[in-house]
């Protein structure tokens, strides 16, 4: 009886560590998807940002919101020069959804206007089927740091 208590303890145990294994799996994956989407945007790739991203999908920054499906005929007005993400974390909601939160840092324009250099994204991750696509996204501008104060004169 014992033996397969022990036995029983194993397996759990070992299906457990597997489990830990795809999910970190699955989040580097995810993780590399965001990536993909960030370097579509920056080559204004239609094909390589539609395939990640679906289309009746949201997005929020400081200018509002606009539909996923709106973005994309109008990528090509990104005009991004150096873009990096730094800070990646994935936030599970369930087995079929997560949150991947990072830092994005860069320079460009979009519509003619400065992208702001400093950015805290999320994007929300969702299994569909097989595939896991964006389902929305947002933006917040990091705060500017706040002015030296001047020296004080003795």
């Amino acid at each position: 009886m014992r033996k397969a208590v022990w036995m029983l303890g194993v397996l759990a145990l070992t299906a457990g560590m597997a489990a830990a294994q795809d999910k970190a799996a699955l989040e580097k994956t995810l993780i590399a998807n965001e990536h993909k989407i960030n370097e579509a945007v920056a080559k204004a790739d239609r094909a390589g940002f539609t395939a990640l991203t679906a289309s009746d999908g949201l997005s929020a920054d400081g200018n509002g919101f606009m539909k996923i499906g709106d973005f994309t005929p109008i990528m090509d007005q990104a005009k991004i020069q150096t873009w990096k993400i730094s800070d990646e974390k994935v936030q599970w909601v369930d087995a079929n959804t997560a949150i991947v939160a990072y830092v994005w840092t860069g320079s460009g324009t979009f519509q003619g206007q400065r992208v702001p250099p400093k950015t805290y994204a999320s994007t929300v991750w969702t299994k569909k089927g097989d595939k896991w696509i964006a389902v929305y996204h947002q933006e917040s501008e990091a705060a500017k740091p706040a002015p030296a104060k001047p020296a004080v004169k003795k």
